[in-house]
C-alpha cells in the first residue's frame, strides 16, 4: 500500500467553505445548492422546490440518475444538522461516481445519536460523503457515520485553524478514506478506513487514561483488510499531541512538504539535514510536543517524495510486528535543550530497514533509543550550539544511541515506580 496524498475532496473543502457560510436556510430544512445529478426525491421527509424538511426518523435523500464526473458534487445545506437516537438519514446515490457535501449553516454543533449513512442502489456505488460543521461534530456512543466510497468529516471552518473538536464515541467509517479535520481529535470510539489522514492544530487523542500513555490513542481500523495508511497534518502555533493505536498493520506519513497540488499548510517544520537554527532566532513555540503511534501488527513509514517524517517532538514509534524505518529520514531536531522523554523511541521485536540505513536527527541532549538491536546500520545527528551562537547538526553516533524500551520506562513513570532505575544508560553504537 503506499501513502496517500491529500485528497482532492479536501481541496473542494476548503475552496467551498467560505461560500457556504454566507448562505441561509430555515431552521429543520435542508437547501440544495447545487445538484448536477438530475432530480432528487425523499422518503421520510418533504420536499418542495430545493427545500427538504420536516425529516423523520429513516429518511431517504436519493440522488438523480445522472453520473458524477471529476470535481462534481450535491451541495445541501443544513440549518441545524443533528441526528437523534435510533434514527437514520440515508443519502442514497443514483448513478455512478456521485458526491454529496452536507453542511451545517447555523451557530449550533452536530451531534449523531443515530446514524448518518451513504448507500449504493441499482448498482451504482454509494456516494462519497463530506459533512462539515465549523461549530463542532459528535458522534454518540451509539452514533454512526457509514460512507463506504470516502468520507471526509470536519469540524474546521473557512480556515484551517479555525473551528471546533470532532469527538467520535461511537463509529466512523469511510471506506476506502477517511479524512477526519477538527481543532482537535478526540474520543474512544471507532475510526475505519484503509486510508485515513488525521488533520489538526492542537490534538489527535483520547486522554481519558492520565499518565498512561499508551492507552490514550485513538483507535483506528482498516474498513477491508488487515492494513491501515496513516496520514499526520499538525500545524498548529502551540506544541502538538498525536497518539494513536491501529489495530492491523500501519504505514505512517508525516513529510516536510505536500508539494504543490494543495493549499493545506504544510507540517510544523524542523530543522532539515545539513540545516542549523539562526543565531538570535528564538525556537519555534510549537516545538515539544508529543507522538506515539502503535500498531498490533507491523508498522511501516512512508517515505514519499520528500523521504523523510518530520515532528518537532517527542516521536514513538511502536510495533507488535516489524517495525520498519524503510530509509526514511526521522527528524525531530528544533532545540538545544531538549527534555525527558522528549527524544526517539522505535520499540518492537525486529526493527529494519531494508531500503536503507536508518537515519534519524535529534535534539541535544536527547537519546535515540531502541528496544532491540535493528538489524541495519543507524546514523545519529544531534541538534548542538554552535560558534555563531545558533546550532547545527554534530554526528552523535555511538554517543545518542541507546538500548531501552518505551513502554517499560513510560508505564513505571505513570505508575510512580523509578523509571529511570530501568534506563540503560551506555551508549551502543549501531553503525
Amino acid at each position: 500500500m503506499q501513502p496517500l496524498h491529500v485528497s482532492a475532496l479536501r481541496l473542494l473543502l476548503a475552496f467551498q467553505f467560505a461560500l457556504l457560510c454566507s448562505l441561509a436556510a430555515a431552521q429543520g430544512t435542508g437547501t440544495v445548492v447545487s445538484n448536477p445529478y438530475g432530480s432528487i426525491s425523499v422518503t421520510g421527509a418533504t420536499l418542495v422546490g430545493n427545500t427538504i424538511s420536516n425529516i423523520r426518523p429513516g429518511a431517504i435523500i436519493q440522488l438523480g440518475g445522472v453520473p458524477g464526473t471529476a470535481d462534481s458534487y450535491v451541495e445541501i445545506d443544513f440549518q441545524g444538522f443533528n441526528i437523534a437516537a435510533g434514527s437514520t438519514l440515508t443519502i442514497r446515490s443514483g448513478a455512478p461516481g456521485q458526491t454529496v457535501f452536507l453542511w451545517n449553516t447555523d451557530a449550533n454543533p452536530t451531534t449523531i445519536d443515530g446514524a448518518l449513512r451513504a448507500e449504493g442502489n441499482q448498482g451504482a456505488p454509494p456516494p462519497k460523503l463530506l459533512f462539515a460543521n465549523q461549530n463542532g461534530v459528535t458522534i454518540s456512543g451509539g452514533g454512526s457515520i457509514f460512507a463506504p466510497n470516502g468520507l471526509i468529516l470536519s469540524g474546521l471552518g473557512n480556515s484551517w485553524t479555525l473551528g471546533q473538536p470532532v469527538i467520535n464515541q461511537g463509529v466512523v467509517d469511510g471506506g476506502p478514506l477517511l479524512d477526519v479535520e477538527g481543532l482537535s481529535i478526540g474520543g474512544g470510539g471507532h475510526f475505519h478506513g484503509d486510508a485515513i489522514v488525521l488533520s489538526t492544530p492542537t490534538r489527535a487523542n483520547n486522554p481519558v487514561y492520565g499518565a498512561h500513555f499508551l492507552a490514550n490513542g485513538l483507535q483506528l481500523y482498516p474498513s477491508t483488510g488487515t492494513d491501515v495508511s496513516l496520514t499526520l497534518h499538525a500545524y498548529g502555533t502551540a506544541p502538538q499531541v498525536l497518539n494513536v493505536i491501529i489495530y492491523g498493520n500501519g504505514f505512517v506519513w508525516m513529510p516536510s512538504s505536500w508539494g504543490s497540488a494543495t493549499t493545506a499548510p504544510s507540517n510544523n517544520a524542523v530543522i532539515p539535514p545539513g540545516g542549523s537554527a539562526q543565531p538570535g532566532v528564538a525556537e519555534p513555540s510549537y516545538g515539544g510536543g508529543s507522538m506515539i503511534v502503535q500498531a498490533v501488527g507491523s508498522l511501516r513509514v512512508a517515505s514519499g517524495p520528500t523521504n523523510d517524517f518530520v515532528f518537532p517532538g517527542a516521536i514513538a514509534f511502536r510495533s507488535a510486528g516489524d517495525l520498519d524505518l524503510n530509509g526514511v529520514v526521522i527528524d525531530q531536531g528544533w532545540t538545544t535543550t531538549g527534555k525527558q522523554f522528549q527524544g526517539l523511541f522505535f520499540e518492537s521485536p525486529r526493527i529494519i530497514s531494508p531500503a536503507g540505513t536508518i537515519q534519524v536527527l535529534t535534539n541535544n541532549p536527547n537519546w535515540v533509543n531502541f528496544s532491540t538491536l535493528p538489524h541495519q546500520r543507524v546514523r545519529a545527528f544531534s541538534l548542538a550550539p554552535d560558534a555563531s551562537g545558533g546550532a547545527s547538526y554534530i554526528s552523535t553516533d555511538g554517543v545518542s544511541t541507546h538500548l531501552n524500551t518505551y513502554s517499560a520506562t513510560i508505564e513505571a513513570a505513570a505508575n510512580g515506580q523509578c523509571w529511570i532505575c530501568l534506563i540503560n544508560s551506555t551508549p551502543v553504537d549501531m553503525r
